[in-house]
């Protein structure tokens, strides 16, 4: 009986975590910085800010879905995804593109997090 309550809210309290680190992640790009009139030092925050963010993310949604045995391609898709779009915000900001940047995270990185809102985390929320 105590094995049971404590994978259940194992369960639950890793579906809230993800969701908690999504809504970090989302508030953050609702701020809409724009990289370009920022400091050096106030960039370098802000990205190590936002990359640190999404590692977590990515970290604790794929641990999440593998405790939940979830082996539906979407989960692994939006991950690489997100891989992706990380690789190109620092690419961008390697290069010095605000433009590229910007458009990276407002369009492409929240598109791939609505997506994990829409259709991801319900689908962790019904296994638990």
């Amino acid at each position: 009986m105590m094995l049971d309550q404590s994978t259940e809210s194992l369960s639950k309290s890793s579906v809230e975590l993800v969701e908690d680190i999504l809504n970090v992640i989302s508030s953050w790009i609702q701020q809409d910085i724009p990289f370009g009139s920022l400091t050096p030092l106030e960039r370098n925050h802000q990205l190590g800010l936002l990359t640190t963010n999404i590692s977590s993310f990515v970290e604790i949604s794929t641990l999440t879905t593998k405790y939940h045995n979830m082996t539906e391609p979407e989960f692994k898709s939006s991950h690489i995804s997100l891989l992706f779009i990380m690789k190109g915000i620092n690419q961008a900001f390697l290069k010095s593109d605000w433009t590229a940047l910007d458009e990276l995270i407002k369009y492409e990185l929240k598109d791939n997090l609505t997506q994990w809102k829409i259709n991801l985390i319900p689908l962790l929320k019904k296994k638990r």
